[in-house]
């Protein structure tokens, strides 16, 4: 899928940001705006739980 060159940079940016994929970094903006107006459900990690900060998303 490509985008306008605008959100194409924007995606470069906050993937070397990030040090994400673009596909990766896609996949979790959807998910976020998804979760956020209700078409998913929230997953939410304890804070203090092995897995903090090694979430993964498929």
């Amino acid at each position: 899928m490509n985008f306008d060159v605008d959100v194409e940079l924007a995606l470069a940016g906050a993937g070397e940001e990030l040090e994400m994929t673009r596909d990766r970094l896609i996949r979790l903006i959807v998910r976020e705006w998804l979760e956020e107006y209700g078409f998913l459900p929230i997953h939410h990690l304890d804070e203090g739980s092995e897995t903090e900060g090694s979430a993964e998303f498929h």
